[in-house]
């Protein structure tokens, strides 16, 4: 998780068992990776992100059908209300 917030821009500090997440400081401190988000076979990882996609940048989610073991029709339903 920590890694792939830091793609985003997000200021993560991680310890043994905990993460503190803070937003990047201004919207031109957030960032798109070209790479994408790894989801490292997590649906959870995927559904997580795509709440990131409703940012102020594209976000591409490396293997969005990882979700398909838990909810294999998310991002339709994501798309619904994603206007």
């Amino acid at each position: 998780m920590a890694t792939e917030l830091k793609k985003l821009g997000a200021i993560v500090e991680e310890g043994v068992d905990y993460i503190v997440v803070s937003a990047p400081a201004t919207l031109a401190d957030w960032r798109s990776p070209a790479d994408g988000i790894d989801t490292y076979d997590d649906h959870r990882m995927a559904m997580c992100f795509s709440l990131a996609a409703l940012g102020p940048n594209p976000l591409k989610i490396n293997d969005p059908d990882c979700v398909a073991k838990t909810f294999p029709s998310y991002f339709a339903e994501f798309a619904k209300i994603v206007v």
